[in-house]
């Protein structure tokens, strides 16, 4: 029997992760708070929802797409109400590592099961299909439950945790490692400022030696332009990282870098870029460092 998939959350990832499930379009639910960004899937031959409860009824598989904490943990009571037992849910929303393995005891007293799918890739991953796919869960217990059918249309690299939570512990570890190290990418900047190094100068030498890293390629093209057209925000930027300090607290690790990256990136807010890209957060820091003219 064909299975039905339901899709909860058509933001600028979810959207493009629910396109490449339209491969079947008579089998695919599609749910967004704003009823207008169904339009397009159900003109593709998607039904639509318009509420979650309608959803939890008709659907055998569900993705969620959600933008934090309380949006998921809203959307999983109703879940637990309404679903059918059996209905399995991917979670690719980024939350703490404890309210997946809540959710996940809560959702199996009801005969239902509650992964945690964090996805890494950005929009560029979501729009190709070929995002990372961290997910809380056995490899055995994924393909017993043949989930890969649904995800390998939208991701192509499987890193399996094995334990519930899992999958989002990596991803907020992931992403301290990656805005952490954006900071660092804003103070060096702001020090070749100092010392009257181009932006071009700076940039030929570093993407191409030991200091390159991931964010100091991919967004040298905003920096230079000093265009934050957003990618990643950074209000998400500053929802993770609190995640992440979330983490260290319940875990009890000590993270120095951690605590001084988000008050960075909590400036970055403050000065009106909670908004755009988080490598807006390299632009507040680099004026923040310059020295005034003196006359």
């Amino acid at each position: 029997m064909e299975k039905t998939v339901g899709f909860i959350g058509l933001g600028n990832i979810g959207s493009h992760m629910a396109e490449h499930l339209m491969n079947k379009p008579e089998r695919l639910v599609v749910y967004n708070r704003t009823p207008q960004k169904c339009e397009r899937f159900v003109a593709g031959g998607a039904s639509m929802t318009r509420t979650i409860p309608e959803m939890a009824g008709m659907v055998d598989v569900l993705f969620l797409s959600l933008p934090g904490p309380e949006q998921v943990q809203k959307t999983a009571a109703i879940l637990m109400e309404y679903g059918n037992p059996g209905l399995v849910i991917l979670d690719t929303s980024t939350v703490s590592p404890k309210q997946n393995k809540d959710l996940a005891a809560a959702f199996e007293q009801k005969g239902m099961t509650y992964i945690d799918m964090p996805i890494s890739g950005g929009i560029a991953g979501a729009i190709q299909g070929t995002l990372s796919l961290l997910i809380g869960a056995t490899e055995e217990e994924f393909d017993r439950l043949g989930l890969r059918e649904y995800t390998d249309r939208i991701g192509d690299k499987y890193f399996f945790m094995k334990q519930r939570g899992g999958g989002s512990a990596i991803k907020l570890i992931n992403n301290f490692m990656a805005f952490t190290t954006q900071v660092i990418n804003a103070e060096a900047i702001a020090m070749a400022d100092a010392l009257g190094i181009s932006l071009d100068d700076f940039f030929q030498v570093t993407t191409r030696s030991t200091g390159n890293n991931h964010l100091l390629s991919t967004k040298m093209d905003k920096i230079k332009s000093g265009v934050y057209r957003p990618d990643f925000t950074t209000d998400l930027v500053v929802k993770d990282l609190e995640l992440a300090r979330q983490l260290c607290q319940d875990y009890q690790v000590p993270n120095f870098s951690l605590n001084n990256a988000v008050q960075f990136y909590r400036l970055a807010q403050a000065k009106g870029h909670g908004a755009d890209d988080s490598s807006s957060v390299v632009s507040v820091i680099r004026k923040s460092y310059e020295k005034e003219e003196v006359f």
